[in-house]
């Protein structure tokens, strides 16, 4: 009895030990009718919790972050997002097609700059007065032409010919002629035309290139989520193992000890060896889970010159990241999450605005149907010895097409886009609404799962402990008491999963919203 006794105080120890992946919620809320005493990590545990701020991934009560082995700061879920923002290479590609927009926006307006055009003519030719004889000209002409946005063009021009001008040059007074102009589209490329449309077109060119980097960082934030509460559940599941294999190893030593002086048989521990061997595959395994979250999560994290980081180490898990108790989401709280997604939704924004691109190319082929009928009007003044002072040329040029096929097509090619387009906004309005109602499920489907594990931990604990105590008092064995640990400990890994899928479902709703 004595020997027995001895060595279930040092299983208490083991226990003892392992006991800081106990939540202090787990043993605030036991099973009715039987009373679980918190350990002293579990006591520290609540007093961190109970004494923490707003947590600012979540808007819920968490301990303050403290810095882990080596002064690592914890890596926080905000975090990620910010280096995301500042430096993921996708992220800063979808940025340089911004500017991309910019520059081809910049082009199309290059179509209403200002044009200066100098010409100069020297001709020699036969007489026609005085056949055989060389007669000579020379001309120099000066124009700037400018077109509006409205379709109207102006130009200002200065002619100047001498010598014995033939056609295409006609005289001109010894200081040129000078003319102010302007032609005006009465009808067709009034206020709609190609070049006004196309700038138009470029302008919401730039929108579109906004809304694309948007997307990108919704689509680069959403998977840095998954990633990242993968990462710490990965981290809990590796300390329970390290945990279980420390309290295997506390008893194997016991065991050892108390066969050599032939207190307990050898096959005691064997099987006190077996269970360390076992624990220490486990841990590996928990190890290697680990690494692949790490390196998975680092995919997220990049330096200034566009390098992954090194993964994220063990000290930058924050304590009791999954230590925050999962809440039901209600029905008003849907609502509220479906009318926002649908007012900041980027794929709804962009369907926005490829239909503005589209009623412009629509307009436009409207426009193209109508037949031209341009009015031109030039007057001037001819100058200096041999003018002939003012002048004025004026004309109206009129052209009606017999048949309108290139203006039917593009007019039928824009209506059937448009409402292509529709049906695209709505199959993308219904799938961002199942989009919310899913998320929500799994948020509510979590917590429900939540609420029983936790039950099930309280009762694995209560188990566990209690079939020390029977081995203390010599009625168990160390088969029955490995086995209570075991299922503690995978109690345990369960409740780590469960609310490392709740976390995943609020990230996920909150991405939903564009709450970033």
């Amino acid at each position: 009895m004595t020997s027995k006794l001895w060595f279930g105080a040092v299983a208490w120890l083991g226990i003892w030990l392992g006991g800081g992946c106990a939540s202090a919620a787990w043993a605030q809320a036991p099973l009715p009718g039987i009373v679980v005493s918190p350990t002293e990590d579990e006591r520290r545990l609540a007093a961190a919790v109970a004494h923490a701020g707003p947590d600012p991934q979540s808007g819920r009560r968490t301990g303050a972050p403290t810095p882990g082995p080596g002064g690592a700061p914890p890596l926080l879920l905000e975090r990620v997002f910010q280096i995301i923002e500042n430096q993921h290479p996708k992220l800063r590609g979808s940025v340089i097609e911004r500017r991309v927009a910019t520059a081809k926006r910049i082009e199309k307006q290059g179509a209403f700059d200002p044009i200066l055009s100098i010409s100069t003519d020297y001709l020699r030719y036969n007489s026609a007065s005085k056949r055989g004889k060389v007669s000579e000209a020379f001309g120099i002409g000066t124009e700037v032409n400018f077109l509006t946005r409205s379709g109207i063009k102006f130009f200002a021009s200065s002619n100047l010919n001498l010598g014995a001008t033939k056609s295409p040059l006609s005289a001109t007074g010894d200081f040129g002629t000078y003319e102010f102009g302007l032609k005006v589209p009465l009808f067709r490329d009034f206020r709609i035309n190609e070049k006004s449309v196309g700038e138009r077109q470029a302008f919401l060119g730039e929108s579109q290139a906004d809304i694309a980097v948007v997307q990108t960082r919704l689509e680069l934030f959403r998977k840095a989520a998954d990633d990242y509460w993968d990462w710490v559940a990965a981290k809990r599941r590796l300390d329970v193992a390290r945990n279980l294999l420390k309290l295997a190893e506390i008893r194997n030593d016991a065991i050892r000890q108390r066969t050599v002086v032939g207190d307990l048989p050898p096959i005691d521990a064997v099987e006190a060896e077996q269970e360390v061997q076992r624990r220490q595959a486990a841990l590996a395994k928990a190890e290697r889970d680990f690494q692949k979250a790490q390196f998975k999560l680092s995919l997220s994290l990049w330096l200034d010159d566009v390098t992954t980081q090194p993964p994220p180490d063990e000290g930058s898990v924050l304590d009791v990241s999954l230590q925050l108790e999962p809440t039901e989401i209600t029905a008003a709280e849907i609502n509220d999450a479906i009318a926002l997604a649908l007012q900041r939704r980027p794929e709804l924004q962009a369907i926005a605005v490829l239909k503005d691109t589209v009623r412009l190319d629509l307009e436009l082929a409207r426009n193209q149907r109508r037949p031209i009928l341009d009015l031109a009007l030039v007057p001037g003044r001819d100058a200096g010895p041999g003018g002939i002072g003012t002048t004025l040329k004026a004309g109206v040029i009129f052209e009606l097409p017999l048949r309108q096929r290139t203006a039917d097509g593009r007019i039928a090619q824009a209506q059937l886009k448009l409402q292509k387009l529709d049906l695209e906004e709505r199959t993308l309005r219904q799938q961002i609404m199942t989009e919310i109602y899913d998320t929500a499920s799994a948020i509510n489907t979590a917590w429900q799962r939540y609420l029983a594990t936790k039950r099930e931990l309280e009762a694995a604990i209560v188990l566990e402990r209690g079939e020390n105590q029977r081995f203390m008092l010599g009625d168990s064995s160390l088969f029955l008491v490995n086995q209570r640990e075991r299922a503690t400990a995978e109690a345990r890994n369960k409740l780590i999963d469960v609310q490392a899928e709740y976390e995943q479902a609020r990230a996920a709703l909150r991405l939903a919203m564009m709450q970033f």
